[in-house]
C-alpha cells in the first residue's frame, strides 16, 4: 500500500493536545451566552485548538477513553 496516495481523514473535535507546541492548556473563556462556534485557543501558542461546540461535545463523552 502506497501512503503517499492514501488519503487520511482528520478527526474533528477539540484537540486535547496542541499540534503547533504540544501544550494541553486552553486560554480561559467565559461560557455563559458565547455562540457555538467560538474558537477554543491554546495558552501557551495561541494557536485554534477547536471550537466552544468541541468542547461541550468532549465533555458529554467524558466517560469514555480518550484517545492522545
Amino acid at each position: 500500500m502506497d501512503l503517499d496516495q492514501h488519503h487520511c481523514q482528520q478527526r474533528p473535535g477539540l484537540k486535547i493536545v496542541c499540534e503547533a507546541c504540544g501544550s494541553l492548556a486552553i486560554k480561559a473563556i467565559v461560557l455563559a451566552g458565547e455562540p457555538e462556534l467560538t474558537k477554543i485557543h491554546c495558552r501557551r501558542c495561541n494557536a485554534v485548538r477547536g471550537t466552544l461546540a468541541d468542547l461541550h461535545d468532549l465533555a458529554r463523552r467524558s466517560a469514555d477513553v480518550f484517545e492522545f
